[in-house]
């Protein structure tokens, strides 16, 4: 293993070592939602995100994220589970995170599109910031205070096949970055028969 390579893989286990210790503590810090405001899921538009943190930005704005089953109701076995096989009716969960490269800490001004190749198309899908509070405490033992997420269906005429994705973000300095997914084919967004 050449010295860059464990170079890298030194900075990005340090990295993640960081986020769950910035995650930990911002989980800790959270406060009750305010009153009157709709909660829950589907029940209205979300509150804005907080504001800027102390001390951002100092670096490069930095996201990834996975793949989840989104499926409904959320008692449903398959829900929230990772995977990247999905079957006609289902809904694809991109669950994404930003950090301030400078802090480590959660970047909550960015706003993040998904863009997935279907057809020879790009459909857009938008993201939500889910900081904002009033989570079922059955479902979340801490806030989720590091997470975007935004949901596709597969459409019910969809062929089995492999399609693409990506995703934007911009945060409130007008720093940028884009997500994609390993290059290998097996972990790939995948459409499959039943």
């Amino acid at each position: 293993m050449t010295t860059r390579l464990k170079s890298v893989w030194v900075l990005a286990g340090t990295l993640a070592v960081a986020i769950a210790l910035a995650a930990s503590v911002a989980g800790q810090q959270q406060q009750p939602p305010a009153e009157g405001r709709g909660g829950g899921r589907g029940r209205g538009e979300p509150p804005p995100p907080p504001a800027a943190q102390a001390g951002h930005p100092q670096g490069k704005l930095v996201i990834w994220g996975d793949l989840a089953s989104f499926d409904n109701p959320a008692t449903v076995p398959t829900h929230c589970i990772l995977m990247n096989r999905f079957k006609r009716g289902q809904r694809v969960g991109f669950r994404m995170t930003a950090i301030d490269g400078g802090t480590g800490e959660t970047e909550n001004t960015t706003t993040m599109v998904v863009h997935v190749n279907y057809m020879g198309m790009t459909i857009d899908v938008p993201t939500r910031w889910r900081g904002v509070g009033n989570f079922p405490a059955a479902e979340y033992p801490r806030q989720p205070s590091e997470m975007w997420t935004g949901v596709w269906v597969v459409p019910m005429d969809a062929q089995p096949g492999r399609l693409s994705y990506t995703v934007t973000a911009t945060d409130r300095f007008g720093r940028t970055a884009t997500f994609s997914p390993f290059i290998n084919v097996v972990p790939q967004l995948t459409i499959v028969a039943e």
